[in-house]
């Protein structure tokens, strides 16, 4: 009997043991490569029972037994395991371990199984479940905050059993170190956690990854003989394979920068690259055209919404983003919890591609990747970091016209880590010249399909070089379509000048003009007979494009001996007749405002007309000769009086003839009144204007949340303090029925808006009869998007602006540049109406639409937005009612063009065109 026990006690020691971290054996941990040195220094890793282990309890009243249960022989037969009785956020357990040395490494090593697509977690965010930390202190005390460090990263589980192996590497700090599990769901089970001293070697996960990257470019292509070895490839290859177990990490570290520097030699000296270095331009959704780099390593400036990265294009459309301060590199997808992978298209793959046309050889395209989900929590940007979601495709794909489905060059599957980046390299030997598309996509697992947690997909360093037959480099066949770039231009210059000299509306300048043509014609002619043998003989190695800098290079040359005098010549041309034609657009405008019937009523309509004559007489005189000096200086006064004259005009309109309905400025605060609504009562708010109020269906005084407030705060202190925050609801103006337009009368309407960038969702304002709305305009400046526009207004950011980010507390919402003023125009004499913005960027009014008649009863201002972070503003309104007689012959308003500011605009006597002063009518660069 005593026999067959001790037989079955020494296989029961001889299993647990065998789960033993072993002393000489080799365990690879986050922090590299290291071997054990040791014993275990758990004598309880078998979980023959919790002791050793402390109880971690929120409430304070759980024990051990409460938090956990020992599952017998859970792992295998002799080493158990314990099963989580509790998920509840704070309820745990912790084993404390104290180093004899601070300056020794340690291996933790435990195994923990659980259900697909559930992680364990290290940083709590908003999240505090699942909570498994390797963690020392020098407080001596679970949870201390002094110097502490977390060794172990989060991990995704799944229903089979993994070891996770983590490395405290000492660094002369006494710290006491804790591994602790909390809030386990469960269905988790760990085991086997042991600590055993250790010493660091060579991480050879590193020496692979050079070794692999080595090997790529040397077999990429037939190398002639001896090359290789001239360049140290071989040499650099066999130094790295005869790196191995017993060698340290500083004689890896060194010889991976030396390899890094005898491969990027190599590949400059015999390969194209086909991503050259250089800031090029990306286009996005409305966030401007920020420069960056094609290669995705160097941050260069914020990018927000790409739909392209230079050449790249990016998947999903519109979802390229790089901020520096987040994590370094560029992102693709960047969608927050809410969502299923890809913003609910778990089908669709995040991505960048490029389309090229390659010539027969040899091609490596490199990049890296790594792809997460957010953390739980809705509206939660931060990293899912243990769960693995997606898998990575770095391809090659030839692209025939016609055929749907492009021919498959090559490819590499490899799966994608959430805080590691994954080497991607894809080598291809192209027989055919031809369209190629280049391009690397991040698909979601099928297991992690229907996880609601957002994803965005991370990519770094893409590479594409090839080694072709052709005569000339990559770099020489850009040079030369540089140069043929200068000499294309010149001819387009010139071809615009000949089209300018004859075209009949140019008036001025026309002798200047075709002197400047016949200079250039002969130089752009010569340059056009070089071949490309010619001018690549002019190229050298250290040329960088520049058209101002005295370089030699022909780009240079072409451009300051040719090309710059026939673009100068042409845009002189143009303003010289822009100041010309100024007369006209003022006398239009002139013209416009004596026929509107606004102004109907007004007493100075001789006196207008006088002026409008007296213009077109110094508009004919001008027509008749030529530029001068003096001539464009008389323009300019003519084009100031006769805007004078407008604006003088527009006060003829007798007071007799302008009723106010609203005049609500909003420098008076809310009152809180209650109402009875079927028997119901319920609070309202009111604020007064000079002339009418606003009744509000909600409120608060500091401006925050939804809801209605008066002003923005910024830094404690409120600025917009006369203007209304724009909440969630209607804000209503009642029109009293007795002083309701209509007949042949206008109803005017004038207000400023200050818009912020909702997402998915809308602000804006409606006119309503009673019941049904007579126009509306509600539009997101985020999405660049209106769900309702009556009027057919230009939305774009130079017409309607919008200020970007969360702007709740953003004093820049209350610029200037970010305020749009509206004029609403509803004419019942014509039953048209029309609306005119004016912004810091440009002007518009629209194409008039008919209506029904009905009188408007109702002025509305309101917001869907679900987020108090993000709000618009609304203020200074006024609606007026404007008598005008009955419609005689006047059957439409005709829309002024949209002009983006400041073009052909007057400005301290001196006219504007594009931006830019025109002296007398001569533009000046």
């Amino acid at each position: 009997m005593k026999k067959r026990l001790l037989l079955a006690f020494m296989a029961m020691s001889a299993v647990a043991s065998g789960y033993a971290l072993e002393r000489g054996e080799f365990v690879y941990t986050p922090q590299g490569r290291f071997q054990i040195t040791g014993a275990n220094v758990n004598a309880n890793n078998a979980f023959q029972d919790l002791s050793g282990w402390t109880v971690v309890s929120a409430s304070n009243d759980k024990t051990l037994a409460d938090n956990f249960n020992v599952n017998a022989n859970g792992y295998a037969e002799g080493l158990n395991s314990v099963v989580s009785l509790d998920a509840t956020a704070g309820e745990g357990m912790y084993f404390k371990f104290e180093p004899s040395d601070a300056s020794t490494a340690y291996v933790v090593s435990y195994k923990m199984k659980g259900a697909t697509a559930v992680s364990t977690r290290v940083k709590t965010y908003a999240v505090s479940t699942n909570l498994a930390k390797v963690e020392g202190n020098s407080d001596n005390t679970f949870g201390g905050t002094n110097d502490v460090l977390v060794v172990n990263t989060a991990e995704e589980l799944t229903d089979n059993w993994q070891t996770f192996n983590y490395a405290i590497v000492g660094d002369g700090t006494s710290r006491t170190y804790f591994i602790s599990f909390t809030g386990m769901a469960t269905n988790i089970e760990i085991a086997d956690v042991q600590i055993a001293p250790a010493v660091q070697f060579a991480d050879l996960r590193q020496r692979d990854a050079m070794l692999e990257k080595l090997k790529i470019y040397k077999n990429c292509y037939a190398w002639p003989e001896g090359l290789l070895d001239d360049f140290s490839m071989n040499e650099t290859i066999s130094n790295l394979e005869a790196i191995g177990d017993e060698s340290g990490q500083a004689t890896l570290d060194e010889a991976l920068g030396t390899a890094q520097e005898v491969l990027d030699e190599f590949i400059k000296a015999n390969m194209d690259d086909f991503l050259p270095d250089g800031a090029y331009t990306a286009t996005t959704n409305g966030a401007g055209t920020p420069k960056v780099d094609i290669k995705f390593s160097n941050w260069l400036a914020k990018v927000q919404k790409a739909i392209t990265w230079g050449d790249w294009n990016c998947l999903p459309e519109g979802r390229g983003f790089w901020e520096k301060a987040d994590q370094g590199c560029a992102d693709l997808g960047h969608f927050q919890n809410g969502a299923k992978w890809n913003n609910g298209s778990p089908d669709s793959p995040m991505g960048v591609y490029t389309q090229k046309n390659l010539d027969p050889g040899s091609y490596v395209f490199g990049i890296e990747s790594r792809a997460c989900l957010r953390e739980p929590k809705k509206n939660d940007w931060s990293d899912e970091d243990g769960l693995k979601p997606a898998y990575g495709v770095a391809y090659i794909v030839k692209i025939v016209d016609g055929q749907e489905t492009p021919d498959t060059i090559a490819s590499v599957v490899k799966g994608l880590y959430p805080t590691k980046m994954s080497q991607f390299f894809v080598t291809a030997e192209i027989k055919e010249a031809g369209k190629y598309e280049i391009g690397f996509k991040a698909y979601c697992k099928d297991t992690h399909k229907d996880l609601t947690q957002g994803s965005v997909t991370y990519i770094r360093n893409a590479s594409i070089f090839g080694k072709t037959e052709n005569q000339y480099s990559q770099k020489q066949l850009g040079y030369e379509a540089d140069v043929r770039e200068q000499i294309t231009t010149g001819r387009t210059q010139l071809t615009t000048a000949k089209e300018n000299i004859a075209n009949a509306e140019y008036l001025w300048g026309k002798a200047e003009l075709q002197a400047c043509v016949d200079s250039v014609e002969t130089k752009i002619a010569a340059y056009e007979l070089m071949d490309q043998d010619a001018i690549i003989a002019t190229f050298e190695d250290d040329y960088a494009k520049s058209t101002t800098e005295e370089t030699g290079y022909l780009v240079c040359t072409i451009y300051q001996a040719a090309v710059k005098d026939i673009i100068a010549a042409n845009k002189k041309f143009i303003a010289v007749n822009d100041t010309l034609a100024s007369i006209q657009v003022a006398i239009d405008r002139a013209e416009a405002t004596l026929s509107n019937r606004l102004y109907n009523a007004a007493t100075g309509m001789d006196a207008l007309q006088s002026a409008i004559t007296k213009a077109k007489g110094i508009q004919a005189q001008m027509k008749a000769g030529q530029y001068s000096e003096e001539n464009a200086a008389a323009i300019v006064a003519a084009n100031a009086e006769l805007a004078e004259a407008v604006e003088l005009f527009k006060t003829t309109v007798p007071a007799s003839a302008i009723a106010t309905v609203a005049d609500i400025d909003f420098s008076q605060m809310a009152t809180e009144t209650t109402v009875s609504v079927e028997g119901t009562d319920v609070s309202q708010w009111i604020i007064p204007g000079a002339v009418n109020q606003m009744v509000l269906p909600n409120y608060t005084e500091d401006a925050s949340g939804t809801t209605y407030g008066q002003g923005l705060f910024s830094n404690g202190e409120r600025i917009l303090a006369d203007t209304l925050r724009v909440g969630n609801g209607e804000a209503v103006v009642d029109i009293p029925e007795d002083q309701q337009v209509g007949g042949t009368d206008i109803l005017k309407i004038d207000f400023d808006y200050y818009f912020g960038n909702l997402v998915g969702k809308y602000a804006g304002f409606v006119l309503k009869n009673g019941t049904d709305a007579i126009a509306e305009f509600f539009f997101t400046s985020y999405n660049r998007e209106a769900s309702a526009n009556t009027f057919g207004l230009d939305y774009s950011a130079t017409y309607i602006p919008g200020i970007g980010d969360r702007n709740n507390f953003n004093a820049a919402i209350a610029a200037a540049s970010n305020k749009t003023h509206f004029e609403v125009v509803v004419d019942y004499g014509t039953q048209l109406m029309y609306c005119s913005t004016v912004a810091a960027k440009g002007s518009q009014t629209t194409t008039p639409v008919a209506f029904d008649g009905s009188k408007m009863a109702k002025f509305i201002v309101k917001s869907d937005y679900n987020n108090a972070d993000r709000r618009c503003w609304f203020d200074n309104l006024k609606i007026q009612r404007i008598k005008a007689d009955a419609v005689t012959g006047i059957t439409e308003v005709n829309a002024a063009a949209k002009v983006k500011a400041p073009t052909k605009v007057l400005k301290n006597g001196r006219i504007i065109i594009n931006g830019k002063y025109a002296i007398n009518g001569m533009l000046v660069k």
